[in-house]
């Protein structure tokens, strides 16, 4: 994530997870967890997983003794005393997008993708991950707008390329607006990612659908 944008989030998060919040983001953290399937702390993804987790805390999940999760709630509190140009990074972390996309071009100083719930296509011109991404790659991701481009939020869920036509399918389901059901859904699809890769030998139709087999 661009130095602006992670040093906000830094000062959310060092809010929300401290104090009379400890217990929370603890409880939380179990509870993602052992819904998503256990990765031990020598897994290669697991500091991807953790950043993962820290956006569902951060961006989705309604604080228990409030309305609204960690950024919004932020945003709320303080707007009245920002600074124009904190103002501006501040509101734009609760303007991200958060989807499943699909890289359908990649360009000099950055990607092209698309959001399979929506169909709308965004730049993303953050080319610090360009090179780990080739088109066709379908990943959950975060997009914070930058200007008129985007930049990743940490964290990405990249599903393999043959769940595709299951993913798009189910992801153009979520209604417009409705944040809870694209959030459930992104998190069941998590889920799946996570069996397929404790389970590399089990064909991807088997884990990607409705109707498990185990």
């Amino acid at each position: 994530m661009v130095d602006k944008f992670q040093k906000c989030i830094d000062i959310i998060t060092d809010e929300y997870t401290a104090g009379d919040f400890y217990r929370e983001v603890y409880e939380a953290k179990k509870d993602y967890f052992e819904s998503l399937g256990v990765i031990s702390e020598d897994d290669p993804d697991f500091e991807n997983q953790m950043d993962v987790f820290m956006g569902w805390y951060l961006f989705d999940r309604p604080l228990d003794k409030h309305d609204l999760p960690p950024v919004f709630l932020y945003y709320r509190k303080n707007a009245p005393t920002f600074t124009p140009e904190q103002d501006a990074l501040f509101r734009a972390l609760t303007m991200v997008k958060h989807s499943v996309f699909e890289l359908v071009k990649q360009k000099d100083n950055s990607i092209m993708v698309r959001d399979l719930s929506t169909g709308e296509k965004y730049d993303v011109k953050d080319v610090e991950f360009k090179a780990g991404f080739s088109k066709g790659d379908v990943f959950e991701a975060r997009l914070v707008p930058d200007g008129k481009a985007y930049v990743f939020a940490n964290g990405f869920c990249f599903h393999p390329k043959e769940a595709f036509k299951f993913i798009d399918s189910q992801m153009k389901k979520i209604r417009e607006g409705d944040a809870a059901q694209r959030t459930k859904l992104l998190v069941k699809l998590g889920q799946m990612n996570n069996k397929q890769r404790r389970f590399p030998h089990i064909d991807t139709q088997y884990i990607y659908t409705l109707t498990p087999k185990f």
